[in-house]
């Protein structure tokens, strides 16, 4: 029974459910989805029903088949073979060489029009690029390597088949560098790679991380390697309101493994850690009530202190019963009521004011949080130390060392290299601070195919800089 129930359990991660993130893959082409009962997908010019693929396991490969005709609207049927446009070349004839073809856009007999009636109609991709290569009057002509890079070019176009993939690190990480490296800092996979190793991230143990802004993929990478039936911890620390979580969500990491990540502002968790909870709750308190008797006088939304109690004003507003009741909802009046007011308009403020007080008696989530990870670095040690900045990381650095246990790696990733070698200057007088290295790495990729290997063309020129080190006494 016991063994039923694990097999279960097995094959429920390897089914397509609604709420779960996949990948869909059109050849070389992929792209994030989350997956919902009637959800739609754009692919370039082409929108495809996903319904389908609910109840699926992942790896399934889809044909998209139209709906209506005049309109590029597919649903999508499970498939077990796909077609290759590969025969095509055996077929056909090659060319010695390229030099009598002239460029001059008059090879292709058919019309831009007639071209999209193929696809109307119904046509599969290889029938398509069937039609469009018997009426190419330099096909033939080609030598065999330009026919491929044809047929590989029309394939892109004109195939109508989808992978769904189960999210990964890696593959993640390919999708949104291909997208935009920079909403990822820039964090190539091989800097990615060495992060993970140069912070010691293992199953076990407590570890913290500071990521100002990579859509949550140095935390979705180190909860990826703590997993799920451990008793490892990471703290995620952000400067914002709220964390960038969306790569940490698209690995549909299961309740036990998540509820082993813990998003705290870092201003909050330095102010707990170091001034307790009474006082964080006092200037909150203290705060809050300016601000209403401010806002509710001028009659006008103004912001007040820095962001950091903003920060705390904005979580405290979520904890309120009335969630249509917030601090933006009762500072829409005009001004205070004046004598003429009646007695209902003057209660009725009051006791806005008063369930807006009788917030602070009521811990709120964000403080919950704050307080566990308090918790957890006052009763354990930190085993390892990751900084991924956009800002200057000095100040950071200072202050999230005391945390590090004794003997404990840390690693700080910048884009650039100028305030890491400040950084290294004034972790190079610390005496607790050995082994300091600061370098940058370089990838270049390959395309291997018979007798055409070069690099590719297109690549990044960096992946950033590390500065690595450890923490002794």
């Amino acid at each position: 029974m016991e063994l039923e129930n694990m097999c279960e359990t097995e094959t429920e991660d390897d089914i397509i459910t609604t709420g779960k993130y996949v990948i869909v893959k059109k050849l070389n082409f992929k792209k994030i989805y989350k997956v919902t009962s009637n959800g739609t997908l754009m692919l370039g010019k082409d929108l495809v029903e996903m319904h389908g693929i609910v109840g699926k396991r992942f790896w399934t490969t889809f044909e998209m088949i139209p709906i209506n005709k005049g309109k590029r609207t597919y649903s999508l049927q499970e498939v077990l073979e796909t077609e290759s446009l590969n025969d095509l070349l055996n077929e056909l004839p090659s060319g010695s060489d390229n030099r009598s073809i002239i460029d001059d856009g008059t090879s292709q007999k058919l019309s831009k029009e007639e071209i999209v009636q193929l696809q109307e109609s119904g046509k599969s991709g290889k029938e398509i690029v069937g039609s469009l290569i018997e009426n190419n009057k330099s096909f033939l002509d080609r030598t065999e390597y330009s026919q491929e890079k044809y047929l590989k070019k029309k394939e892109q176009k004109y195939f109508r088949y989808l992978t769904i993939c189960k999210p990964s690190i890696s593959s993640l990480h390919e999708v949104y560098f291909k997208l935009d490296h920079n909403k990822i800092g820039n964090l190539r996979m091989d800097s990615l790679a060495q992060l993970l190793s140069y912070s010691d991230v293992q199953a076990n143990g407590l570890y913290m991380l500071y990521d100002s802004g990579s859509q949550g993929l140095p935390a979705a990478a180190m909860l990826n390697r703590i997993g799920s039936n451990t008793e490892g911890y990471l703290i995620n620390l952000h400067p914002g309101n709220v964390p960038q979580a969306m790569l940490v969500h698209a690995m549909n990491f299961p309740k036990q493994q998540s509820d082993r990540l813990i998003n705290v502002n870092i201003y909050s968790f330095l102010r707990l850690f170091y001034q307790g909870e009474n006082a964080v709750l006092n200037n909150i308190s203290k705060k809050v009530h300016n601000n209403w008797i401010n806002k509710t006088k001028e009659g006008k939304s103004e912001k007040e202190g820095d962001d950091r109690v903003n920060h705390e004003i904005s979580h405290i507003e979520e904890t309120m019963d009335n969630k249509d009741t917030n601090l933006g909802n009762i500072n829409e009046t005009n001004e205070m009521p004046k004598e003429q007011s009646t007695d209902g308009s003057l209660k009725r403020k009051l006791d806005e004011r008063e369930s807006m007080e009788g917030t602070m008696s009521k811990k709120p989530r964000w403080l919950l949080e704050t307080q566990h990870a308090v918790e957890l670095v006052q009763n354990s040690i930190v085993r390892g130390l990751a900084i991924v900045a956009k800002e200057h990381p000095l100040n950071i650095v200072t202050a999230l060392l005391p945390f590090l246990g004794a003997s404990r790696p840390f690693v700080i990733y910048h884009i650039y290299r100028e305030p890491l070698q400040e950084t290294y200057m004034m972790l190079k007088q610390k005496q607790n601070v050995i082994n300091l290295r600061l370098f940058s790495n370089f990838l270049r990729s390959y395309q291997v195919l018979p007798e055409r290997t070069h690099p590719d063309i297109l690549t990044s020129d960096t992946g950033g800089y590390l500065l690595t080190g450890y923490l002794v006494q």
